[in-house]
C-alpha cells in the first residue's frame, strides 16, 4: 500500500468550546474550567482498525493465530487487507450448492476464519487476466471490475465487512510517473476522472446485490490541498457510497515538527472544511494512518511514533464527524530496520511489541469506556478533553510536539489521581503534561477551575 511525504501541511489552532479569558505568554498560566459545558454524544462511537497483509500475496511474517490474537487482546475493531481483483475466487458453499462462498485468496479468508474483528476489504489492484484491467481504463475494464466487486460483495456477505474501492489509485493505478499533484489530465492513468468513472460504477453494481453493504470511495494517497478529492466530490464520485477514505502520512515532511499527528489532524480537519463549503456531508473515514520507525531516511522515535498514534486516536474519539482510524498496520512487515516500508507495525517484525502497541491498546480502552466528550484547547500546543468513562470523569491531556510540555494545576486540596498511558498511576495537585497522553481521573463531577502553563 503505497506511502509517501504530504507536502506543505500547515499547523493550526482547532476550535474545541475553550473557556479561557486570553492567552498569556509561555510559563505564564491560563485559567480554563472544565465540567461546565455539556459534553457531546456521538451518535455512534468510531471504528478503530489495524491493517493487515494476508489478501496480496508476498510474505510479509504474519502468522494468523498470533494476528487474531493481538486483534482480540489490542480491542480492535476492524481489520483492514486487500481482497485482490486477479486473486479472488468464489465457490458453492459446502452443503449448499446455491450459495456462493469466498475461497481464495486462501490465507485470507483462512485468517479471518480467526477472528471476530470486522473485515475492512479493499477490493482493487490490477488484473491482468481480464482486457483492459491494468488498470480499468474503459467501458470494458471498469465492468469487469463491477462484476468483480459485485461478486466478491456477495461471496463474503455472511463476515458483514466494510468494502473500499481500489488503493491509492492517485499515487499506484500506474507506477513509475512522477508524483502527480492535482486532480489530474485524463492522458493520465492517475487522473480523478479515472477513478470517478469506476467507483460509479462499481458502486451502482454493488448496490444492485447489496443495497445496505458499507462502501468506502477514495482510498486516497497523498493528495496536496485535497484537489484531487475534491474533484471526485464535484464528478458525483460519492454517490450512493457510505463514506469517503483518505490516508494520513506526514513522516517525511522537511520540518520534523510537521511529523506530527497534529500536522495529520490539521490536514483532515481541513478537508472537513472543504466538503462542507461544498455542501457535502459524505462521512470521513481514514484507513491508514502511521509512522514509521525506520533508522535512516525520515527517522522517527519508537516512542514518537506511539504517541502521535495515541493522540490521533484519542482525537478521533472526540470529533463526532470522523467515523473511523485504521492504523497502518499491525507488525513490521520486514526485518529491515533501515527500510521505511518495513516498520510501520504496531509490533516488530517478529510480533515483539513496539511502544505503539501498548499505547495504542490502551487508548482504545479508554475510548470504548467512554461516553460522551468535548476537546479543549486552552494553548494551541496543549489537547485537553473531558469524558465520561465507565470509571468516572476523566481528563485526557497531551501536547501537540514533543519538545513543549505544559502543567494542569488543580484547586487547592484536590490531588487526582493520574498516568501517563502504559504507566505506574500517581496522585498530585500539579501534573505534567507531554506528549505522551496523560489520563487524569477526576474526584467530582462538578465544574473544577485548572491552571494550565506552557513550558518550552
Amino acid at each position: 500500500m503505497g506511502r509517501a511525504a504530504n507536502t506543505g501541511l500547515v499547523l493550526a489552532i482547532i476550535a474545541g468550546g475553550l473557556l479561557f479569558s486570553k492567552i498569556y505568554a509561555a510559563n505564564q498560566a491560563v485559567s480554563f474550567s472544565i465540567g461546565k459545558l455539556p459534553l457531546a454524544e456521538r451518535a455512534e462511537r468510531p471504528i478503530i482498525g489495524v491493517g493487515v497483509h494476508f489478501g496480496i500475496g508476498g510474505e510479509y511474517g504474519y502468522s494468523p493465530q498470533k494476528s487474531a490474537q493481538i486483534l482480540q487482546s489490542d480491542a480492535f475493531d476492524s481489520v483492514r487487507d486487500d481482497l485482490a481483483w486477479s486473486l479472488f475466487r468464489a465457490g458453492p458453499a459446502i452443503g449448499n450448492p446455491t450459495t456462493q462462498v469466498a475461497r481464495e485468496p486462501f490465507k485470507l479468508f483462512d485468517f479471518l476464519d480467526q477472528t471476530q474483528a470486522r473485515p475492512l476489504l479493499v477490493l482493487g489492484h490490477p488484473n491482468p487476466l481480464v482486457p483492459d484491467g491494468q488498470p480499468p481504463l474503459t467501458d470494458v475494464g471498469r465492468n469487469s471490475f463491477a462484476d468483480f466487486a459485485a461478486n466478491a460483495v456477495v461471496a463474503t456477505a455472511k463476515r458483514n465487512p466494510i468494502y473500499e474501492i481500489w488503493n491509492e489509485w492517485n499515487m499506484n493505478a500506474v507506477q513509475g510517473r512522477p508524483f502527480l499533484v492535482g486532480e489530474g489530465d485524463p492522458s493520465d492513468p492517475r487522473a480523478a476522472s479515472h477513478y470517478s468513472a469506476l467507483a460509479r460504477e462499481a458502486v451502482a453494481r454493488i448496490r444492485s446485490v447489496a443495497p445496505k453493504a458499507q462502501v468506502l470511495v477514495g482510498a486516497v494517497g497523498m493528495d496536496p490541498d485535497w484537489k484531487w478529492t475534491m474533484a471526485l466530490v464535484r464528478s458525483g464520485a460519492l454517490e450512493g457510497a457510505s463514506g469517503l477514505s483518505v490516508h494520513l502520512y506526514n513522516h517525511c515532511e522537511r520540518e520534523v515538527a510537521n511529523r506530527s499527528a497534529e500536522a495529520a489532524i490539521e490536514q483532515v480537519s481541513t478537508l472537513r472544511r472543504l466538503l462542507d463549503a461544498a455542501g457535502s456531508n459524505i462521512p470521513i473515514y481514514v484507513t491508514e494512518v502511521g509512522w514509521p520507525t525506520a533508522s535512516k531516511n525520515c527517522p522517527i522515535s519508537t516512542q514518537t511514533a506511539a504517541n502521535n498514534i495515541a493522540q490521533f486516536l484519542f482525537w478521533t474519539a472526540a470529533t463526532p464527524w470522523l467515523k473511523g482510524a485504521w492504523i497502518y498496520e499491525m507488525k513490521d512487515q520486514g526485518p529491515d530496520l533501515t527500510a521505511l516500508e518495513d516498520n510501520f507495525g504496531l509490533y516488530d517484525y517478529a510480533f515483539a511489541p513496539k511502544p505503539a502497541a501498548c499505547l495504542a491498546r490502551e487508548a482504545t480502552g479508554i475510548i470504548k469506556s467512554a461516553g460522551a466528550m468535548r476537546l479543549e484547547r486552552p494553548f494551541p500546543e496543549l489537547s485537553v478533553i473531558e469524558a465520561t468513562t465507565s470509571a468516572g470523569k476523566r481528563l485526557i491531556a497531551w501536547t501537540t510536539q514533543e519538545k513543549v510540555s505544559a502543567t494542569l494545576e488543580f484547586p487547592d486540596g484536590m490531588e487526582p489521581e493520574f498516568a501517563q498511558l502504559c504507566q505506574q498511576k500517581a496522585a498530585s495537585k500539579t501534573i505534567k503534561i507531554g506528549a505522551t497522553p496523560v489520563v487524569i481521573t477526576l474526584p467530582t463531577t462538578g465544574p473544577i477551575e485548572l491552571k494550565t502553563a506552557i513550558v518550552r
